[in-house]
């Protein structure tokens, strides 16, 4: 049941976000629907998770609202398969060194299976509100997704309506967590790493690149998309160029709906920057991609939030233009294969399921149930106020990831950095920063 009204002011600011997420792409590129899944009137949408018939008690109910239709369904889709691995591995038995992983249920409540459902949000802020409160009608005990911030943001509003517990998995709008646009913070918490946090973590790789490579950066431009997503990325970077000394020579936005990036990129380019930060989808990153190589531009490096450059198709454009100065943050590589079990065996059950390797989105979203699950054994119930109380106060194993665990502050952010720098170099995705024993390739400069 509500605990008060809906807060339209919320919502209001949620929509100005709905293409503030890494990877976001306009709404009329994709409508096709998610494989595996059966779409109900008004776009609820529901998928078997596992078999739960030899288990004696009442399964517990999570949600997840995910963009199954519309521009984003094909993300949607490969986000649901990465949840679809989190509930396989916490429903049964697996041969992998992980407690969430040995035993088949929840152990503290006698084995219980989780039960998965999930709501379509057809890429639209204003359903994905719609469909958080069908889902908190079904007695649900905690909800995860929504993938673009926009969308997570109307989400979150509902479960703090409703008193239920939100893990948002890919998110990565630093506005979800600072504890001042939104007052859902109680029951809200994001797994991604923030765009703030990228942004200085980017500067640090290119402190590190002057001081153990004599790189010589000192200039720095940006070209970002005129959205919440671009313009939060370009305050950040801003911000962060003062902070750590940087000369800033141009900042260029441009609208979604360019066709090429030539104007663009020569403004870029006039500013005669060392290192460009770019906050772009796929289809602007290569757009700009192609115009700097039409330039004969060579910068030191290209700086991605997140966006078009974790699409995996974006490392065929950067090798067919012969380009290794494309770099940004991810949750994961399949490089790191070889050095995190649990993640090797996560990524092979992905793409058993989907052909690909698993990505930073999907790892995120993932990751999200698996906390959510993790949050029932710590409280040793399903009740949503006992699991919110776990959320906030518990240390959560993930070894998954490079930093092997989870933890939330007050306002909900993963206070551990899950992310990391990687450069695309011949067409791999190559952890280069920070130094630690994750690290494959050292960086290529020109």
């Amino acid at each position: 049941m509500k605990r008060t009204t809906a807060r339209l002011l919320v919502l209001v600011l949620a929509m100005s976000l709905v293409l503030a997420a890494c990877g976001t792409t306009p709404a009329n590129n994709d409508t096709t629907a998610a494989p595996g899944t059966t779409s109900a009137p008004g776009g609820d949408t529901t998928a078997a998770t596992a078999d739960t018939t030899a288990v004696n008690v009442d399964p517990v109910r999570l949600g997840a609202i995910l963009p199954l239709t519309g521009g984003q369904a094909t993300t949607g889709s490969n986000l649901q398969q990465a949840m679809e691995v989190a509930v396989d591995i916490i429903n049964n038995e697996h041969d992998i060194n992980w407690d969430i992983a040995k035993n088949a249920g929840i152990q503290a409540l006698s084995g219980a299976p989780i039960e998965l459902i999930y709501g379509d949000c057809q890429s639209d802020a204003t359903i994905a509100s719609t469909e958080a409160a069908s889902l908190l009608e079904k007695d649900i005990v905690g909800i995860a997704g929504a993938y673009s911030s926009g969308y997570s943001a109307a989400v979150a509003a509902q479960a703090l309506e409703y008193g239920i517990p939100m893990v948002c998995g890919s998110s990565s709008s630093a506005s979800l967590t600072d504890g001042k646009a939104y007052d859902f913070a109680s029951h809200f918490n994001r797994v991604a790493a923030n765009d703030e946090m990228e942004t200085i973590e980017f500067y640090e790789f290119l402190d590190h690149l002057n001081e153990e490579y004599d790189a010589g950066i000192k200039k720095v431009a940006i070209a970002y998309i005129n959205n919440a997503y671009g313009i939060h990325a370009d305050e950040m970077f801003a911000k962060y160029a003062n902070e750590y000394g940087y000369e800033i020579t141009a900042r260029v936005s441009y609208d979604a709906t360019i066709t090429a990036a030539d104007t663009e990129a020569a403004q870029i380019i006039n500013g005669n920057p060392d290192v460009v930060f770019q906050a772009s989808y796929i289809g602007d990153l290569t757009m700009f991609a192609q115009a700097y190589n039409s330039y004969k531009f060579q910068p030191k490096l290209v700086m991605c939030y997140c966006g078009g450059f974790q699409d995996a198709s974006f490392g065929s454009v950067a090798t067919s233009l012969g380009a290794n100065f494309y770099a940004g943050g991810q949750a994961c590589s399949a490089v790191l294969s070889d050095k995190l079990d649990v993640f090797n065996y996560v990524n092979e059950l992905y793409k058993a399921r989907t052909g690909l390797d698993i990505d930073g989105p999907a790892l995120e979203e993932f990751a999200s149930i698996i906390i959510l699950a993790q949050a029932i054994e710590a409280a040793g119930s399903a009740d949503p106020d006992a699991i919110n109380t776990a959320l906030k106060s518990n240390r959560f194993d993930a070894p998954y990831l490079t930093i092997g665990y989870v933890e939330f502050n007050q306002n909900g952010q993963n206070t551990a950095m899950a992310s990391f720098v990687t450069q695309l170099i011949d067409g791999k995705y190559e952890v280069v920063f920070p130094l630690d024993e994750f690290v494959t390739a050292t960086p290529v400069l020109p």
